[in-house]
């Protein structure tokens, strides 16, 4: 009998489940203990010709408090790099999400914090926001994204991104290119691309700078990749590009984005990727919170994870969400149009996109394909069985309530899952 704990929130559950059921326990890889986080920064740091940043404005973007990045260790690295610049800029892409929060607030302190150890000589902050004004208009995309950007990337004369990457469901990948859009850009632009999420081929794992040409072809992504070339122009965008797992830093690397992200592309998929038979039942944990902090934000380890369960299998879901359903809007239009028929969904969000509802999309097809979806979770049972979940009190005893109707069940696990890219394995 196997003890697996299952992170949910800010703990974790136990489950226990027979050695002979279980076809793959599945979870980010780990950070060498040997190599701090320090070391593995600095290495990739070493790259960093301070000729770079020397009498220029640099604006650094970085992610918002949602995301678990280590930044702390990220500003000690960077910012004495950045001590020959003239004036530099910190900009929170948050894209569609809230910007006045204690957590961003917290975010500026530890930079400013940094700053200042560091001894730059003149530190701003800004943090995006969505239904700000100050927008510029940088022009169309091919797919018709109208680019209205936040005015203060005007102030750089060169951008560094401090960008977390791992698999995204639809963008291909977490990478600095969303830190334009939807990072800094307006709702309207925002919505535009998010729409291409309903094209199958706007999936994880793809991207327009993919090494492998087979896996280039990401409509969404592509959509990115011409909205930041807009903004910036003739100026240089660089990264320092991280991996990362429960906020130990396993990898980086600093550099061009068009001469990096190739390579980075490869170690994300070494890292996060992995090939699966399809199981019976799948049991699935985001990884606790900030990753479960919400069902919008949780909803993108199912997707990532949905090519390890069988069609009309079963997935158990770990996923806590202290804030509920999500934002106002998201509530609106991901939660709002789940409580519909199933295919009612499908139809009216195909006929009318707008902004949440892919995530609405996916998560109806996801459920139209499975026998249950099973969640734990602290939000209300009720609001969970409207939206065709099954909302469960004790995992374990709907867990052994399924072995005991199909006794060989296979079972595949994952955990982090919302780092994960879950790919199934060839029928041979």
């Amino acid at each position: 009998m196997a003890t697996i704990k299952m992170a949910y929130g800010r703990a974790s559950l136990t489950l226990l489940i027979p050695d002979k059921n279980i076809l793959n326990e599945i979870g980010c890889a780990s950070s060498d203990p040997t190599t701090s986080g320090e070391r593995v920064l600095s290495e990739a740091l070493k790259s960093f010709d301070t000729d770079l940043v020397s009498n220029r404005r640099v604006t650094v973007l970085c992610d918002d408090y949602t995301r678990p990045t280590p930044r702390a260790e990220i500003f000690k690295a960077l910012f004495p790099k950045l001590s020959t610049a003239r004036a530099v800029d910190l900009v929170i892409s948050t894209g569609t999400h809230a910007a006045k929060t204690p957590g961003n607030d917290d975010i500026i302190e530890t930079a400013e914090k940094a700053a200042k150890s560091a001894g730059l000589r003149a530190i701003e902050s800004f943090v995006h926001d969505v239904n700000g004004s100050g927008f510029i208009h940088a022009g169309q995309t091919s797919q018709g994204t109208q680019v209205r950007y936040n005015r203060v990337l005007d102030r750089a004369e060169i951008f560094i991104v401090i960008s977390d990457m791992k698999p995204h469901y639809f963008a291909g990948y977490s990478n600095p290119i969303k830190h334009f859009l939807p990072g800094c850009c307006d709702f309207s632009a925002v919505e535009n691309n998010h729409s291409m999420a309903l094209d199958p081929k706007s999936s994880f794992g793809r991207h327009p700078l993919h090494p492998d040409p087979e896996r280039q072809n990401n409509p969404l992504a592509l959509d990115q990749l011409e909205a930041m070339g807009l903004i910036v122009g003739d100026r240089s965008v660089y990264a320092v590009h991280l991996i990362t797992n429960e906020g130990q830093i396993m990898d980086a690397m600093f550099g061009e984005i068009f001469n990096t992200l190739p390579e980075m592309f490869r170690r994300v998929d070494g890292y996060f990727g992995e090939t699966v038979e399809p199981a019976d039942i799948a049991i699935v944990t985001p990884g606790g919170f900030p990753d479960d902090e919400s069902l919008y934000t949780s909803q993108r380890a199912l997707e990532l994870t949905a090519a390890g369960v069988k069609t009309d299998g079963r997935v158990l879901f770990f996923s806590a969400c202290e804030n509920g359903i999500g934002t106002a809007k998201a509530k609106q239009n991901f939660y709002d149009r789940l409580v519909l028929p199933l295919a009612d969904v499908l139809k009216t969000i195909e006929e009318e996109y707008v902004l949440y509802a892919h995530k609405a999309y996916k998560f109806a097809l996801m459920i139209q394909k499975l026998k249950t979806l099973a969640i734990k979770s602290e939000i209300a049972p009720e609001i969970l069985a409207a939206a065709h979940l099954t909302p469960i009190e004790n995992p374990q005893q709907i867990l052994n309530t399924w072995l005991a109707e199909k006794p060989d069940a296979t079972i595949n696990i994952f955990h982090h899952a919302n780092k994960l890219a879950i790919y199934e394995k060839a029928k041979s």
